[in-house]
């Protein structure tokens, strides 16, 4: 045997054996051949002895004869490296039978080199042996009852002494609970068995034992008496048990005395259902089916503090004491456990300094907290050796060292929230650690879910929730955000950074983030992924947030020290406001903000911080900044300093304001943003801003603004390379006409010289458009200013300022008079045009006002049989005009006026204009709708309800009114919807006699060969209005509808209000 033994050593099993070998049988009858029988078939060897069948690497051996004879079992195989799963022995019908035998001889017998489980079946007795080697024998022996036998002690005590002695366990186990039958343990029976751990009696009345049945089973570390009787204690005075025994479990019938425990040195636990207390008992004492054990003394000699509570978790091999809200001010000396660790809970008390580590049991601690106390500070001297977790909330501590910083790197989990941190400038370990703390990302539990629900539906975060680990207290889930960006391995970087900006938005919109680092100067936390600390020397807060790929601005807490810098620079904000365009309310806070090499394409007023001292905006999208910014800013001129270089600016007049600013403060970024537009190759005069104006649409104009700089000439003017030029020269001390040789001068289209000191009109620009003389010194036009004007009035509409001027009104200056009431329409406000001396409005006065003949009066009366004689013949020939002046001053209305026949119609008049006259729209509703002779008027822009077809409103505009009034203008000519309404005007005249067609003629109208053949026929043939005679108004009112009886009508209606 001892050769087959030394042949399986070193040989390692690695295969199950399937079948068992076809020359079983042959080597059967090799041995003793007469009165043997042997058959082998699909694994089943079936002999006058024994069955023996292999199905699943599981042989069962069936013993058919009652009698053993003799030991006739074979190997099953022909090597030496297979192993079965389990061996079970059937048929043993006695308890003294031989081949009651531990594993390792049938598997030296079966050429088997291990097997997982071993059974053997007895009639009282179930046997198991666990992890079988043919060498070593069992790992784990176990004895199961079936009933009470006499013969079951002697059993069990012989198969042990059997055993190899390298088991480790030995379990006996009566599973009937009505009864407990008594097993005798003999003295010796575990003798040899040195490597022994551990023994379980379960349901049993266990007798025998006694101090030598232990003897020299140095290694037996658990002793377990479950639901047992035990009414002999004396073996627990073996000294073997006493320095070996770690754990025992004594669920006994009887009361367990704990004084029987006292000399096990090594004894961590005990669990029990009923015991007598002893004072200096080391071991936790734990009661059946719990985790926490109750816990008295330590290994130091010191009990449990007497304010305080101790409990030992045996799941985790811990020991917690809670001193919680117990009004300490001191730390007291602590006990130590056999196995395992610490942790001190002190919350909430009064502690306003940490024991040094010579605090008996302190040193030991791996978990403390000491939240919700008054700690002003932390030093490493004052803290256990290694701590694993340090809980420091909601105390008074505002920094730490660089020692402890080096501490805090070795410990798992550090909770500060409750400390408002003062990190200075240049503690740059202490900002890598709350740096490096900010990453880690934590989520309260119970908002875990909804955050990542958000998430979900934005598409940005749908597998987030799968990074995050639960603590251990089950508070939060934590994940670290370096290790989510480097799991998400995307190829743009960018994704992954903004998946986490939107991460933390959505944690601070549920206010979902656990243990925030709060700092002192913001009441807040540090903006996301930014850095923060305070210059001791300046007394600055300096906010970093450059080069983060930031999108919006940072959060920013409410109030904010004053003198606070923002660094934003090199980012991608477009706007001053978070992502939900909410105005950050920290930002008012701002003294000194950076956010060059940014995207911001605006900048207004209500988003400036009103305490700002220094501004940089260098480099982004900016094209123009509001005057209420520029205002702002020139203000605090010599508060706040402002860096604009780097922008797109646009040359636009609409940022005049900015532009004037800008060439003030950054002259040669304004020469780069004119150069830029390229209009003009010249420099802009030094006292003026110069700028593109857009307004008109067809073309480009250079806009040079001078106003307001006290100047008594204009200076060279710069010439544009492409359209025209504006020059505003107002309120100056100018008093000489520019020359007509000045350069520049003969581009300008429109002349700006209000509030000057001029008199005298030299020469102007041919091609001008616009100019204003207002408030200035000029009395008179003379003839050729008058004729150039004249001239461009007519061929470009050209607009006139006049109004300010001490204007002379006398006979010799009419010309000027009657100039003015025929351009009436191209003069701004022109009734403010008012004669010196009487204060009248010039377009009031008439002729004969001015010019009074004493030869008019002696010829009048001379004349007046004349006249008399010759009234017929008069009246004949100047009927319309004697009329007209009737009808006008409502002189002999029933000469003068007409009978109407369409009296019933609802407007008076249709006015008849193309969209771009709508400006002459104004005056005919003036003079008509509320002049002294009241007209109903229907216009498009007024009465044509929306969205109904065009010809149909113009065919019952046309029906519905007793005259049609065409705004005969260019614009009209070339218009189709124009062309239309004068036509379908002419065949309504032509069908109704009452209705007439009125034309009233534009100058700018110079011939009709725009319009077709039969519109061309009419106003060849027929009279029309010209606008630009004097007498216009009259005429017009005259051809108006005619009621006698307006006059009383108008009475009545004075009478009666």
């Amino acid at each position: 045997m001892l050769e087959v033994l030394q042949m399986f050593k070193g040989v390692h099993c690695s295969k199950q054996l399937d079948n068992i070998r076809k020359d079983y049988c042959e080597i059967y009858f090799g041995e003793f051949a007469e009165n043997r029988s042997c058959s082998i078939t699909d694994n089943i060897v079936t002999t006058e002895d024994y069955q023996m069948s292999l199905v699943f690497s599981t042989l069962k051996i069936n013993w058919t004869s009652p009698v053993f004879h003799r030991w006739n079992i074979y190997k099953i195989c022909n090597e030496t490296d297979y192993e079965l799963v389990k061996i079970a022995v059937h048929g043993i019908r006695s308890g003294v039978d031989m081949r009651i035998g531990p594993g390792v001889h049938y598997l030296g017998l079966l050429g088997i080199r291990e097997s997982v489980g071993y059974d053997i079946y007895l009639p009282s007795l179930l046997i198991t042996e666990t992890d079988v080697h043919y060498a070593n024998g069992p790992q784990i022996l176990t004895f199961k009852y079936v009933y009470d036998s006499p013969l079951n002690s002697m059993i069990i005590n012989n198969y042990i002494r059997k055993t190899m002695n390298d088991t480790k366990q030995i379990k006996i186990h009566n599973p009937n609970t009505f009864e407990k039958p008594t097993l005798t343990v003999e003295e010796n029976v575990f003798y040899g068995k040195y490597n022994l751990s551990g023994v379980t009696f379960t349901g049993l009345n266990v007798e025998g034992l006694t101090a030598k049945t232990f003897e020299n089973l140095a290694s037996i570390s658990r002793l377990n008496f479950d639901n047992a009787v035990l009414k002999d204690l004396s073996f627990l005075r073996s000294s073997t048990l006493q320095e070996s025994l770690t754990y025992c479990i004594m669920k006994v019938a009887s009361v367990v005395d704990l004084k029987n425990f006292d000399k096990f040195t090594n004894l961590e636990a005990i669990e029990l259902n009923r015991y007598k207390s002893f004072k200096n008992f080391t071991a936790v004492i734990c009661e059946p089916y719990k985790s926490y054990c109750k816990f008295t003394f330590g290994i130091n000699k010191v009990a449990c503090p007497f304010q305080c509570s101790c409990t030992y978790d045996r799941d985790n091999s811990r020991l917690e004491i809670d001193c919680r809200q117990k009004d300490l001010t001191s730390i007291p000396s602590l006990p130590v456990s056999k196995k395992g660790y610490s942790i001190l809970v002190f919350q909430s008390n009064r502690l306003a300094e940490l024991p040094y580590k010579s605090l008996e049991g302190y040193k030991n601690i791996k978990s403390l907290d000491v939240s919700y106390n008054q700690l002003a500070s932390l030093s490493v001297s004052q803290l256990p050796k290694s701590l694993y977790y340090l809980d420091i909330r909601h105390n008074n501590i505002t920094t730490l060292s660089p020692q402890v910083v080096e501490y805090l790197h070795k410990v798992n989990t550090f909770n500060q929230f409750g400390n408002k941190w003062i990190i200075y400038c240049d503690e740059y370990n202490l900002q890598d650690f709350f740096w490096n703390k900010a990453k880690l990302i934590r989520i309260i539990a119970s908002k875990f879910d909804a955050i990542m629900d958000y998430m979900e539906v934005g598409s940005k975060g749908a597998y987030l929730s799968y990074f995050f680990a639960e603590n251990i207290d089950h508070l939060y889930l934590e994940a670290h955000e370096d290790d989510i960006i480097g799991a998400l391995s995307s190829s743009d970087i960018y994704f992954d950074l903004k998946i986490m900006e939107a991460l933390n938005h959505v944690i601070w919109l549920f206010s979902g983030e656990y243990d925030e680092i709060i700092l002192h100067h913001l009441n807040a936390p540090c903006p996301y992924r930014c850095s923060c600390c305070f210059e001791r020397q300046t007394g600055e807060f300096f906010i970093n947030c450059q080069n983060l790929t930031l999108d919006f601005y940072p959060r920013l807490p409410n109030s904010m020290p004053n003198n606070t810098t923002l660094y934003l620079d090199a980012n991608e904000i477009s706007k001053l406001t978070n992502p939900d365009n909410i105005i950050v309310t920290g930002h008012a806070s701002i003294q000194k903000l950076h956010m060059s090499q940014n995207l911001l394409r605006e900048l207004p007023l209500h988003l400036l911080p009103e305490n700002i001292t220094y501004l940089d905006v260098r480099n982004n999208l900016l094209r123009y900044l509001d005057d209420g910014v520029v205002a702002f800013l020139e203000y605090r001129e010599n508060i706040t300093q402002i860096e604009l270089s780097g922008n797109p600016w646009e040359c636009n007049c609409r940022a005049k304001t900015f532009l004037s600013y800008l060439r003030k403060h950054e002259p040669m970024e304004y020469e780069t943003v004119l150069q830029r537009v390229n209009i003009t190759q010249d420099k802009c005069p030094a006292d003026c801003i110069c700028c593109v104006d857009t307004s008109n649409s067809e073309s480009l104009t250079l806009m040079i603004d001078c106003s307001g700089k006290k100047l008594r000439e204009v200076p060279p003017l710069p010439t544009p390379a492409l359209g025209q030029t504006t020059l505003i020269f107002e309120r100056n001390n100018l008093e000489k006409w520019p020359s007509c040789l000045l350069p520049g001068y003969s581009s300008v289209t429109r002349f700006y010289l209000a509030n000057n000191r001029l008199s005298d009109i030299d020469q102007l620009p041919e091609k001008l458009l616009h100019l204003d003389i207002s408030n200035n010194n000029f009395s008179a036009l003379d003839n050729r200013v008058r004729g150039f004007l004249q001239k461009r009035m007519n061929s470009s509409q050209m607009k006139l300022s006049l109004f300010g001027n001490p204007w002379t009104c006398s006979c010799k200056e009419k010309d000027f008079l009657v100039f003015v009431k025929a351009q009436v329409k191209n003069i701004a406000n022109a009734s403010a045009i008012q004669c010196i001396g009487t204060g009248r409005s010039l377009i009031e006065i008439d002729e004969t006002d001015i010019c009074p003949s004493v030869l008019i009066y002696y010829t009048s009366l001379a004349v007046s049989l004349l006249i008399i004689a010759v009234s017929t013949n008069v009246f004949i020939c100047f009927r319309q005009p004697i009329l007209i002046w009737f009808y006008e001053h409502e002189i002999c209305l029933s000469l003068a006026a007409r009978r109407e026949l369409d009296e019933d119609k609802k407007y008076d008049a249709f006015l008849s204009f193309t969209h771009k006259d709508e400006e002459f729209i104004e005056e005919f509703v003036d003079r008509l709708e509320n002049g002294k002779h009241k007209f109903r008027l229907c216009f498009y822009l007024r009465d044509w309800l929306v969205g109904e077809s065009i010809p149909d409103c113009i065919n019952q505009s046309v029906k519905d009114s007793r005259r049609i009034i065409i705004l005969m203008t260019k614009n009209f000519l070339q218009s189709t919807w124009g062309r239309l309404e004068f036509r379908l005007a002419l065949h309504a005249t032509s069908k109704d006699r009452c209705k007439r067609l009125i034309v009233v003629l534009y100058p700018d109208v110079e011939n009709f060969d725009d319009l077709d053949s039969e519109l061309r026929t009419y106003m060849v043939l027929n009279t029309y209005l010209e606008r630009n005679n004097p007498n216009f108004w009259n005429k017009l009112i005259y051809s108006m509808p005619h009621d006698l009886h307006s006059k009383r009508r108008r009475s009545d209606a004075e009478t009666k209000v």
